[in-house]
């Protein structure tokens, strides 16, 4: 990294922090009415890219423990899912902004992606500096874009449609839908890495057509609780 340029930086920035902007840009027109707070959004897409900061050190002692390379990818898988939700949690779950039960996707999905951003550049940053065809620039790219930027904003929005089920609810119930949801998202992250570490295509294929199926199912949960939230809307007012 040393060697890198500043030139190479801004490029793989360019690639990695763009695709991730048209996903953000997609989950907050699924809400028609209100939008959320821009200031909060930016914090929040900050706080997510620092997790990506806080976890290599985390992963270098969980590589140096000796487990076996199954346990290993079942211990990152856990603990990407709780950072990215733990870092949303704490700079939005406390504030005014959520005010609706879709608000927790709309914010652990914008936290997900800047965790995306910042993974993205950096795996972009060496085939840029090694000056490797453009071709496996874009292959590399494309794969982070479809695949690992869908995994991580899929698995948060899984947790954050079952979070929001339990809106009204006490604080045991919300923490029980949390648990439930981050279980949920940290077996999808497992299977997807599974997968991807095969380092076969037919796997990739796999785990990429995987994670595009529950991210349909996930989209189609998430309009289902913004058509909830809207029908209680009309019977209070009513």
């Amino acid at each position: 990294m040393a060697n890198v340029s500043i030139t190479t930086i801004a490029y793989a920035a360019l690639g990695g922090i763009l695709p991730t902007f048209l996903w953000l840009w997609f989950w907050l027109t699924e809400e028609d009415d209100q939008a959320e707070p821009w200031g909060l959004l930016a914090l929040t897409f900050i706080g997510g890219a620092f997790g990506v900061l806080l976890l290599l050190p985390l992963n270098h002692v969980v590589a140096s423990m000796g487990f076996s390379a199954q346990h290993i990818t079942i211990l990152y898988a856990c603990l990407e899912e709780l950072t990215k939700f733990a870092l949303v949690a704490v700079i939005a779950f406390g504030s005014s902004a959520i005010n609706r039960p879709t608000d927790y996707t709309i914010f652990l999905v914008t936290g997900a992606l800047g965790f995306s951003a910042l993974e993205n550049t950096l795996y972009l940053i060496n085939p840029i500096s090694d000056k490797l065809a453009l071709g496996s620039i874009l292959v590399t790219g494309n794969i982070r874009f479809f695949g690992a930027t869908v995994l991580h904003s899929i698995s948060v929005a899984l947790v954050g449609v079952i979070l929001g089920l339990a809106y009204s609810a006490g604080g045991f119930w919300k923490f029980l839908h949390a648990v439930v949801g981050l279980t949920l998202a940290a077996g999808l992250h497992t299977v997807f890495n599974y997968f991807i570490m095969q380092d076969t295509r037919q796997s990739t294929i796999i785990a990429i057509a995987g994670i595009w199926v529950v991210a349909v199912i996930v989209i189609l949960l998430f309009d289902r609780l913004r058509a909830l939230e809207e029908n209680i809307k009309e019977n209070y007012q009513t």
